[in-house]
């Protein structure tokens, strides 16, 4: 059995990570939510003609850290959130869909004349030799020349 008086060597060590936990903000917010908050700062900026790489500057010196394209891109996503469009998420690949008023490929198609079998006939033209693209294929030989 352990004596009474003597401490516990962990005790300092849980107290200093119980006061980590107390001083851990909860969350930080990611890059996509803090341009969501300052849209509208956004916005006026760009009025007063300054370019998106002024913009990522100054959000850069307050410690948002974006890159360029993503920076457009989070501000074109939230400018649309914010006009009432929903997010919408795709995967795969698109189907493809013909415009509206124009026929599907298969219709547009004609038929081939059609001809007649007669059994035991062969549908393709009789010749006295075949053509040389049917004897010779991408390879050539020696003993054909």
């Amino acid at each position: 059995m352990a004596e009474v008086g003597e401490p516990d060597p962990h005790d300092e060590l849980r107290s200093f990570l119980r006061e980590q936990v107390a001083l851990t903000p909860k969350r930080t917010p990611s890059g996509y939510d803090a341009i969501k908050a300052v849209l509208p700062e956004i916005r006026a900026l760009k009025a007063k003609r300054r370019t998106d790489a002024e913009i990522r500057e100054l959000l850069a010196r307050m410690g948002v850290k974006l890159s360029l394209a993503t920076l457009r891109q989070y501000t074109q996503k939230a400018t649309r959130e914010a006009a009432g469009h929903t997010p919408v998420r795709r995967r795969g690949k698109a189907a493809t869909r013909s415009p509206a008023g124009t026929a599907p490929l298969a219709a547009e198609r004609r038929p081939e004349l059609e001809r007649p079998v007669s059994a035991g006939h062969d549908p393709r033209p009789a010749q006295a030799h075949t053509p040389a693209s049917a004897t010779v294929g991408h390879r050539l030989s020696t003993k054909d020349l």
